[in-house]
C-alpha cells in the first residue's frame, strides 16, 4: 500500500501544476496504481477459492478405498508390493463389444438390468476373451489412487506415530481423525472415508476394498475404462437420437437420469441377523436386506459416492457396511446394479476360477502367490487340498424377488 500512496501524491503534485505535457504518464501511473490495488484485494485469504479440488494432482479415474486396521502393516505392505504394480494392459477393440452392456431404461425410465441368459454370455465371452493375446497398450491420462483407511481417534501415540510415519513413507493413507477403528465402528468408517473423499478428490470410480482382498486390477482398470467409454458413447448415441427426433423440444426426456453403476457380487435373499456380533437392531424395513454387492469389493460411480457424503448426516448406520450400502441407494432408478460372479467377495471363499476378477479373503502369502500367478494356493491349504461345503456362483436373476433371486447355478 506504501507505493500506492506514493503514486497517488506524485498524481496530485503534477495536476496541481497543470502541465499538460506530464498528463499521460500521470494518468498511466494512476491506473497501474489502480491494478495493483485490485490485485492486492484478490490476494485476501478472505477471497480464496473454496470446496473440491480439481487441480490435476487430486484429479484421478478410480479411487481404491482400501478398508484396514491400524496394526495391518504387513497387508498394506503386500498389496503394495503386489496388485498396486498392476495397470491396464489388455486393450483391445473387441472388449467392448463383447464384454461391456450398457441397459437401457423402460417407458418409466428405470434400468432394465441384466437377465440370466446376458450374465451367461457375458461371462462365456469373458472367458472366451482370456485366450486372446495380451496387448500392451500404454493407456493415457489414466490414474488410480489408492487410500488405505485408517481411524486414529483414541489410538496409542506410538501407534499414531507409526501411522503418521507410514503417511510420510507412502502417502497413501487416509486418516479419519475423529472415528475410533473397531468392527463396530465398520459402515460408519466407510461413511467418514466416502465423505472425506468426495471433499478432496475428483474422480469417475470408487472401489471399496478389504485389506484381505486382492485385486486383479489391470483386468478391473481394463473392465472399468471400456464400461466407462461405451457408456458415453451410448449416451452421445442417445442425445443425438433424441435430437434428431425432436428438433423443437428441448424438454423432451429431460428428466432421464445419467446412468450410475453399483458393480459387485450381489445378494438378495439374507435374513436379518438376531444374534451375534453382527445383530441388527434398527433394521426394520423388511423380514430380509434388500439386494446388496458383498463387502469384500464392490465399485460405485462418483454421483452415489457424492450422494452418500452428501447426506451422511442423515443416513442409519447399520451393522454390515456393504448391507447399509445396498439400503442406501435402494430407491434410485438409474443405477445399473450391475451383478458380476468374477466378483469372489463373500465372507468365504468360492471354489477358485481363473475368471474371478477380486478375490476375497486372502493371506498376504496368497496374495504373493495370486500376483506371481499361482491361483488356487489358498485352496490348499484346506485339508487334504479339497474345501467343502464352499459357497456355489450364482446368476442374480432380477425377475424374481429378493428371496428368489440367486437358485441359477453358474
Amino acid at each position: 500500500m506504501p507505493s500506492l500512496r506514493r503514486t497517488m501524491a506524485l498524481t496530485r503534485y503534477h495536476l496541481h501544476k497543470r502541465n499538460c505535457v506530464g498528463i499521460f504518464p500521470l494518468l498511466c501511473a494512476f491506473l497501474c496504481g489502480v491494478l495493483l490495488t485490485a490485485l492486492i484485494a484478490n490476494t485476501s485469504p478472505t477471497c480464496s477459492p473454496t470446496g473440491r479440488v480439481y487441480d490435476p494432482e487430486n484429479s484421478y479415474f478410480l479411487i481404491l478405498l482400501i478398508v484396514t486396521a491400524p496394526e495391518n502393516f504387513e497387508r498394506r505392505s503386500t498389496i503394495r508390493e503386489t496388485y498396486l504394480n498392476l495397470r491396464p494392459r489388455m486393450i483391445n477393440e473387441s472388449y467392448q463389444e463383447e464384454l461391456i452392456h450398457i441397459p437401457p431404461l423402460n417407458e418409466r425410465g428405470h434400468v432394465q438390468l441384466e437377465s440370466v441368459a446376458k450374465q451367461r454370455q457375458l461371462l462365456g465371452n469373458y472367458r472366451a476373451w482370456q485366450q486372446k493375446p495380451i496387448k500392451n497398450i500404454k493407456v493415457i491420462n489414466f490414474k488410480i489412487k489408492p487410500l488405505f483407511a485408517i481411524g486414529l481417534y483414541g489410538q496409542p501415540k506410538n501407534v499414531r506415530r507409526a501411522i503418521y510415519e507410514e503417511q510420510r513413507v507412502f502417502g497413501d493413507i487416509l486418516e479419519l481423525e475423529q472415528l475410533q477403528d473397531s468392527y463396530a465402528n465398520l459402515t460408519a468408517k466407510v461413511l467418514h472415508s466416502m465423505r472425506k473423499i468426495d471433499e478432496k478428490y475428483d474422480f469417475k470410480y470408487l472401489a471399496k476394498l478389504d485389506d484381505d482382498t486382492y485385486v486383479k486390477l489391470d483386468l478391473l482398470a481394463e473392465d472399468l475404462l471400456s464400461y466407462y467409454e461405451k457408456l458415453h458413447q451410448v449416451q452421445q448415441q442417445q442425445q443425438q437420437h433424441k435430437t434428431e427426433n425432436h428438433p423443437n423440444n428441448n424438454n423432451h426426456h429431460k428428466g432421464a437420469p445419467l446412468l450410475e453403476l453399483y458393480w459387485g457380487y450381489f445378494r438378495g435373499a439374507a435374513t436379518i441377523q438376531k444374534h451375534g456380533v453382527w445383530q441388527e437392531t434398527d433394521y426394520t424395513l423388511c423380514d430380509r436386506y434388500g439386494p446388496y454387492a458383498l463387502g469384500g469389493g464392490y465399485v460405485l460411480s462418483k454421483g452415489l459416492v457424492s450422494y452418500i457424503a452428501t447426506y451422511a448426516e442423515q443416513l442409519s448406520l447399520y451393522k454390515s457396511e456393504d448391507i447399509a450400502v445396498g439400503t442406501w441407494l435402494a430407491p434410485f432408478r438409474n443405477i445399473h446394479r450391475r451383478h458380476d460372479v468374477r466378483f469372489d467377495t463373500a465372507w468365504k471363499a468360492r471354489a477358485c476360477k481363473d475368471y474371478h476378477m477380486l478375490l476375497h479373503k486372502r493371506t498376504a502369502r496368497h496374495m504373493r502367490d495370486l500376483y506371481a500367478g499361482e491361483l488356487c494356493t489358498h485352496e490348499e491349504d484346506q485339508p487334504d487340498g479339497k474345501p467343502a461345503a464352499l459357497p456355489k456362483e450364482y446368476f442374480y436373476d432380477w425377475t424374481q424377488p429378493p428371496s428368489s433371486c440367486c437358485k441359477t447355478a453358474v
